[in-house]
């Protein structure tokens, strides 16, 4: 029986996943059938997919959040926001640090499946970009890892074990080693916004986030700077990275921070 119990706690946390790679891939390459699987169509690709797969996803959450009680009726309170501002600093911080001192490593010149990554998420225009790489790709992601997966795994693990679990899977399925890493750190933190703020806003605010300034740095230049293995960017992207952790710490501890939304 216990066996049997275990089985089960893990099927509920598989089953999310599963059904939504399902219908992710399966939208996926119906796309590119139509539209072609070059770089310069991937993003519309994804977006297609995302478009058709949120639908699916949605359901699963509501039903989630319906039985914990939760009014799922969209809303915007003070508190809402601030934790969307905390979200969206700490995020930016963290984000830009941990792709700047992961991509001055020799990480990323000897990860083929990065190079093949980043010449699909960056081969489109910049306004295809922002829709579907910034936009609709954290909605989906943040529904369906941190509003399903993780809050499953809150219900039966401590946070840190949740968190961890939760982050490792999210990292797992990017496929080449540079972005496992940055997913590792961004998929950490997101599960703790989402769960001080006690709702799946706050990662979604953080994740539009990163993507965003991920699209805009790969697409202008911008900070590119910061990045070039000066002592200049190694030292800044310290100085993030020890800020946006220093942020993290306060508004998960520090006494000046918004009530859950519970």
């Amino acid at each position: 029986m216990e066996e049997k119990g275990i089985a089960l706690r893990v099927w509920r946390i598989l089953y999310p996943l599963l059904l939504y790679y399902v219908v992710m891939l399966s939208a996926m390459a119906i796309a590119q059938m139509l539209f072609g699987a070059d770089h310069e169509h991937f993003v519309l690709c994804q977006l297609i997919s995302t478009l058709v797969t949120l639908p699916c996803m949605l359901p699963v959450y509501r039903q989630d959040q319906a039985l914990r009680g939760i009014d799922g009726r969209f809303s915007v309170k003070k508190e809402q926001v601030l934790h969307g501002l905390w979200a969206v600093v700490i995020v930016g911080c963290l984000s830009i640090a941990a792709n700047n001192l992961i991509l001055m490593t020799p990480l990323a010149e000897s990860s083929a499946g990065y190079q093949e990554a980043n010449a699909g998420f960056y081969g489109s225009t910049l306004a295809l970009e922002l829709v579907g790489s910034a936009a609709a790709t954290p909605i989906l992601e943040e529904l369906v890892f941190r509003g399903i997966v993780f809050a499953r795994l809150r219900e039966q693990l401590p946070k840190l074990a949740a968190t961890v679990v939760s982050a490792f899977l999210f990292a797992i399925v990017h496929f080449n080693i540079v972005q496992f890493l940055y997913a590792l750190v961004i998929g950490a933190v997101l599960a703790l916004l989402m769960d001080k703020a006690g709702h799946l806003y706050a990662a979604v605010a953080g994740h539009i986030t990163a993507n965003t300034i991920a699209v805009i740095r790969t697409e202008s230049g911008f900070l590119s700077w910061s990045m070039d293995r000066s002592a200049l960017a190694w030292g800044s992207s310290a100085a993030m990275l020890l800020a946006g952790i220093g942020l993290l710490l306060w508004y998960l501890y520090g006494k000046a921070n918004p009530k859950a939304d519970r």
